[in-house]
This record gives structure tokens, sequence and C-alpha cells, in this order.
């Protein structure tokens, strides 16, 4: 089984599951059990996603769906900021930090390409 702790996109990846659970603890319950929660899963897809891309030779079906999860979660973090009920400073870390995770993804699908 290839190592995955080493991969920058992993460690950005597990930071910001780190940073936003520890976020959601504060959210009014409505939110913390439903749209945060559901934000929750989808990050934990991301890395898993990432584990997976990073040991199959075909790297690029688990990264493009690192992508649209991405995609999927500006969304649902949108409306938790337009609902007032994370800070704009909070959301703006977390679309820098999909932003990053997104480039690096990208850039790693794009590596693979060339690689076959």
């Amino acid at each position: 089984m290839a190592r995955y702790e080493h991969l920058p996109l992993f460690k950005k990846a597990y930071d910001f599951k780190l940073y936003f659970v520890r976020l959601s603890r504060g959210l009014p319950k409505d939110f913390k059990y439903g749209l945060a929660l559901e934000i929750r899963r989808l990050i934990a897809e991301i890395i898993d996603n990432i584990i997976l891309a990073n040991n199959n030779v075909d790297k690029s079906e688990y990264l493009k769906k690192v992508l649209l999860i991405i995609e999927r979660m500006k969304i649902k973090v949108r409306i938790l900021k337009d609902l007032g009920v994370i800070k704009t400073s909070s959301y703006k870390y977390i679309f820098e930090s999909l932003i990053e995770i997104s480039k690096d993804t990208t850039a790693w699908k794009n590596w693979a390409k060339t690689e076959h």
C-alpha cells in the first residue's frame, strides 16, 4: 500500500477537516447536525479519494471526484455564510482552503495524465 501522509494535498485536506470539525462544534444544533454534518462527510470523501488516488495507477477517476465534491462543498459553505451561521472570516478561510485543495488536485490530475 502506498503511503499518503507525505502528500501535501492530503495534509491540506486533513488540516481542513480538523478546522471544520472545530468550527462546526460551535454551530447551532440545526446546522451542526444538518448542513455542517453533510460538509464533514464530504471532507471525509475528499480524504478517502486522495488515498484511493494515491493507491491506484489510474488516479484521474478519484481526482475528478475530489473536484466535484469541492464544488458541492462550496455551495453548502456559502449557504452557511449567507444565513449568518459562520463569520465572513471563517468563510474566507474555508473558501481559500478549498481553492488550494482544488488547485493541488488539478495539478496532480494533470501530472497523472502525462504519466500514462
